[in-house]
């Protein structure tokens, strides 16, 4: 599965620490024309800092951030367990079973065959 902490899609989109970094005003003027390139660029990077700019202070950011990394995390574990629930865990038994009922059916067309032979 890809990357968690990431949600964009290809690997010249911000990272977290840029976009945070940004937020704080703790980049370099490079690094600032770079974002604000990419937020001119993107509807997606331009609405998601906007949404990040109406948080009222860092640390509420930082919480909301943590929190929503430990839903997803959780949502993810329980669609993995789901997953593994649907898988056959052991298909010996059920292939045995099946091998048996083949057997019997191929023996009793046999003898029905010899039966009607006679």
């Amino acid at each position: 599965m890809a990357e968690t902490g990431n949600i964009f899609d290809n690997q010249e989109a911000m990272s977290d620490e840029q976009l945070l970094s940004y937020l704080k005003g703790k980049l370099t003027a490079e690094e600032l024309h770079e974002v604000e390139k990419q937020m001119a660029d993107s509807a997606f990077v331009n609405d998601a800092v906007e949404g990040l700019q109406d948080f009222s202070s860092n640390k509420k950011l930082e919480d909301y951030v943590a929190q929503l990394n430990t839903q997803l995390g959780q949502q993810l574990n329980v669609r993995k367990q789901q997953k593994e629930k649907r898988k056959i865990k052991d298909l010996q038994w059920p292939l045995v079973a099946v091998a048996i009922i083949l057997v019997l059916c191929l023996v009793a067309y046999a003898v029905i065959r010899m039966f009607q032979h006679r």
